[in-house]
């Protein structure tokens, strides 16, 4: 009895509550509370600790993403967009300008662990090479995360391109094609996807997350 409360008094306690979407999380634009908790994971799982978002909207992601970083000061969650985005914290640097223009000045010359693309324009592929060329990406250790990269199904979802071979709607294209891009690139690929069959009233649609990484082979 005494290891059973030990063992829960030094449990780790995870703040979540920034999580609050309805339980059949139908919201268009921010990352659903599920790709949420994943992301959290992923984050505090690498301890990631330098992260740039492109597209901030609203800023749940951005939340969020402060959120896992809590667990050192030194972190830092940057997020690029033309539009004026929230400032959420005091290590939450808002870049108001073009993403491709981002220089190492604006990052304060430190090197990205995590970037997540998220605005739907294929610029963003300009960014990437932006911040490898300058040194601010490592290739064989960035985490690179793209939203909005699953298939919406009727008839809960009918926005985008409707791929008949699927027969599902591609909801935000570019993100899509950016995965195929990667992959040419040699990134290996996590694509989080979901089957029409995993859809009804209680959850709609996923948007969907795809993860990628560069293997490097594991010393035995």
């Amino acid at each position: 009895m005494e290891l059973y409360f030990l063992k829960k008094k030094n449990m780790h306690k995870y703040d979540l509550s920034h999580l609050i979407q309805n339980e059949n999380q139908d919201v268009w634009g921010p990352i659903q509370d599920d790709e949420a908790l994943f992301l959290y994971g992923l984050i505090r799982t690498a301890r990631i600790k330098t992260i740039l978002e492109i597209g901030g909207l609203n800023g749940y992601s951005s939340m969020n993403f402060l959120k896992a970083l809590d667990f050192s000061k030194k972190n830092i969650l940057y997020t690029c967009d033309i539009n004026p985005v929230p400032k959420l914290s005091e290590n939450h640097i808002c870049l108001i300008k073009n993403a491709k223009d981002i220089s190492a000045s604006d990052i304060s010359n430190r090197k990205i662990d995590m970037i997540f693309f998220d605005c739907h324009d294929l610029i963003q592929m300009d960014v990437y090479f932006n911040l490898l060329n300058n040194n601010l990406i490592d290739k064989n250790e960035v985490y690179i995360c793209l939203h909005d990269t699953n298939l919406h199904y009727a008839p809960y979802g009918r926005q985008g391109n409707f791929l008949e071979n699927e027969q599902g709607f591609a909801h935000q294209p570019v993100e899509r094609m950016m995965t195929n891009l990667f992959k040419n690139l040699g990134y290996d690929i996590l694509h989080c996807s979901t089957k029409k069959e995993d859809h009804d009233e209680t959850l709609p649609f996923r948007h969907g997350v795809t993860i990628c990484r560069n293997f490097n082979y594991l010393s035995v």
